[in-house]
């Protein structure tokens, strides 16, 4: 067995580039392992990015839920990422190289105009603002609401919640017109309502969705979601989130283990709107 052992870290060692002569049986699986769990780390950071793997693992769960075929589940989970089909995220990857595509793809537009665009991995911008960037896009191309302010003498805008995938995941958008024609947007992504403490209970004690956060005490929040963040959209003078970084998002919560993922999201590019602004107290 040790030597059986011995062999398979050699073959480990040769496997990273490495030569296992000069080291002792011990020191062989020592280096041996510490590469080997380092290469393994880095494939699964790879694949947190949006990979084709990535498409096919959440059409697999979006077929068996809903009973659709693979194709249409395909079509679904690319949908999900802002392209219009499989196909059209399948032709963007061909553009790419194998690094981009493992994660940093860039969104294309030019067969889907309204569909938001990714850029590269940019781990400088605040993967808390990027998450509300893509939900603002999202309500957006819902039409929920709208970066044109509206004529008061005629109409009200409407507050309200959706839920929707946003990079894939389950997620609730929330949006409340306030003053002076702002907007909040929050974010509670990776969201289950099943197991929400509050989702099936009566009267104010019930979740209704009118806040920027859940109504149940946070320390159930990792039971249900992964990510919450609020925001403010600016529509009087110019149209963005305000603030900047990290400036402006409030509310904010991460269940353990989600950031790592938020971080490794590609960038969204906001639809007629900044994703930084002034921030207005």
């Amino acid at each position: 067995m040790p030597l059986i052992i011995a062999k398979l870290n050699q073959h480990r060692l040769h496997l990273l580039g490495l030569s296992s002569k000069g080291y002792s049986r011990f020191e062989g699986w020592w280096m041996g392992d510490i590469f080997w769990r380092g290469t393994i780390s880095m494939m699964n950071r790879r694949a947190n990015g949006h990979s084709s793997d990535f498409i096919k693992r959440q059409a697999k769960k979006i077929a068996k839920a809903t009973s659709v075929p693979h194709s249409q589940a395909l079509n679904t989970a690319a949908q999900d990422l802002g392209f219009t089909n499989w196909a059209h995220f399948i032709n963007a990857a061909k553009k790419k190289s194998p690094i981009q595509e493992e994660g940093k793809l860039h969104g294309v537009k030019a067969n889907n105009p309204g569909a938001p665009e990714f850029a590269t991995l940019d781990r400088s911008f605040d993967p808390y603002r990027n998450l509300l960037v893509a939900a603002t896009n999202k309500l957006l191309q819902k039409k929920r609401i709208s970066l044109t302010l509206p004529d008061k003498a005629s109409s009200d805008e409407l507050d309200g919640h959706v839920f929707v995938k946003l990079f894939g995941f389950p997620s609730v958008i929330l949006w409340e017109h306030i003053a002076y024609d702002e907007v909040r947007i929050s974010v509670w992504w990776k969201y289950d309502h099943s197991l929400h403490p509050q989702a099936n209970l009566s009267g104010n004690a019930c979740e209704n969705f009118g806040g920027s956060s859940p109504l149940a005490n946070r320390v159930h929040y990792r039971k249900f979601v992964g990510v919450v963040a609020s925001g403010w959209l600016e529509r009087t003078d110019g149209k963005f989130i305000q603030g900047s970084d990290r400036k402006g998002i409030f509310d904010v919560y991460t269940r353990k283990g989600e950031r790592a993922l938020l971080e490794a999201l590609p960038r969204h590019q906001p639809l007629g709107f900044g994703s930084e602004g002034k921030f207005y107290l």
